[in-house]
C-alpha cells in the first residue's frame, strides 16, 4: 500500500497549485503513510467500522484529525466519549441512484429467477458474523432457495451443506448487482449481534430498499431505525417467520423505495460538505473543540 500511497503522493504539488489538500482516511493503520505523502492541509477521519484490532491505530489519527465522521449512532457515541475535543459528526450510509434499482426492469430480474424457487437473497461478504444457522433455516422455507453474492471473508462457502437450497455466486460487479438484487422475493440481513455489527450502518439495507423488496434483519440497531420499511426480527424463530410471511405479502413497495431515494449518497455528499465548510481553517483553530453534529 505505502508504494502506491507514495507514487500518487509525487503528484501532489501539482494538487496544491489548485487547491488546500484534504485526506478523507477510512483505515487508521495507514494514517502515518497517507500523511508523509500528502502533507494534508486538512485530515478527515472516516469512522465506518468497530473493529477492536484497529482502536490502537485509531487513537493517533482521531486525535490529529481536524475532524470525524460516523456512519452510525454507536459509532458516533463512541468517539464523543473517548475524544470529547474532536469536532464529529453522524453521517449515515445512503443508496447510489445510478445502481437503477429504484427503476422496474423485470425482464431483466426475470433472467436472473431460473430457478423456478422464490429468492431469499444476501449480498455482503460470506463473513464470521452471519448466522449461518439463519440462512440454512430460511433455504427450508417452502418453495424457496438462498442465494448468497459476495466473496468469503474468513470463512468459506459450503455449497453442499443446505440440500442444494442454498446458492453461492462468489464476488459479482458492483454494476451486476441491480438484476440479481431485482430477482430477489426477499433480501435479507442475517448478522449475528457482535459489537461489529451493532455499529454497523448496512449499505445493503438501502440498495435492498430502492428495489422495493422486503427486508428482513435482526436486531441491529442502525436497521431498527429503519423500520417499518425493514423487519426486525428479534429472534431466530422470528426471522424465518418474518421471511415467511414477506415472501406471502411483500408490502409497501413503494414506501421502501420513497426511504432509499430521501437517503442517497447525493445527499450525505452535500451532509459533508456543510460539515466541512464548517470547520474553521488550520491556522485559525485554536482547539477549542467539542462541537459535534447529527445530520441523518
Amino acid at each position: 500500500m505505502s508504494s502506491i500511497i507514495m507514487s500518487i503522493g509525487c503528484k501532489q504539488p501539482k494538487i496544491r497549485k489548485t487547491a488546500p489538500v484534504l485526506v478523507w482516511c477510512s483505515l487508521p493503520f495507514a494514517y502515518l503513510s497517507i500523511v508523509a505523502a500528502y502533507s494534508p492541509d486538512q485530515i478527515v477521519y472516516d469512522c465506518s467500522d468497530e473493529l477492536g484490532e484497529w482502536f490502537r491505530a485509531e487513537k493517533q489519527l482521531a486525535v490529529r484529525a481536524d475532524a470525524i465522521v460516523c456512519s452510525s449512532q454507536r459509532l458516533y457515541d463512541r468517539i464523543r466519549r473517548c475524544y470529547p475535543e474532536q469536532r464529529a459528526a453522524l453521517i449515515r450510509n445512503g443508496y447510489d441512484p445510478s445502481m437503477k434499482l429504484h427503476l422496474p426492469d423485470e425482464e431483466v430480474a426475470a433472467s436472473h429467477g431460473s430457478s423456478k424457487r422464490r429468492q431469499i437473497g444476501y449480498v455482503g461478504a460470506w463473513a464470521p458474523w452471519i448466522d449461518e444457522g439463519l440462512i440454512g433455516q430460511c433455504s427450508q422455507l417452502s418453495g424457496a432457495e438462498v442465494t448468497v453474492i459476495g466473496p468469503p471473508f474468513d470463512r468459506r462457502h459450503r455449497p453442499g451443506a443446505y440440500g442444494g437450497k442454498v446458492r453461492f455466486l462468489g464476488l459479482k460487479r458492483h454494476e451486476e448487482l441491480r438484476d440479481y438484487i431485482q430477482s430477489f422475493s426477499v433480501c435479507v440481513i442475517p448478522f449475528r449481534i457482535t459489537p461489529v455489527t451493532v455499529a454497523a450502518n448496512p449499505v445493503k439495507a438501502y440498495e435492498y430498499l430502492a428495489a422495493g423488496k422486503p427486508v428482513i434483519s435482526t436486531a441491529l440497531p442502525e436497521c431498527q431505525g429503519m423500520a417499518p420499511h425493514v423487519d426486525i426480527a428479534e429472534s431466530r424463530g422470528d426471522f424465518i417467520r418474518k421471511v415467511a410471511e414477506r415472501l406471502d405479502e411483500p408490502g409497501d413497495r413503494a414506501a421502501r423505495i420513497s426511504y432509499a431515494l430521501n437517503h442517497t449518497w447525493e445527499r450525505r455528499a452535500r451532509e459533508i460538505d456543510a460539515f466541512l465548510r464548517s470547520l474553521p481553517k488550520r491556522q485559525e483553530r485554536t482547539r477549542s473543540r467539542g462541537s459535534d453534529r447529527i445530520l441523518s
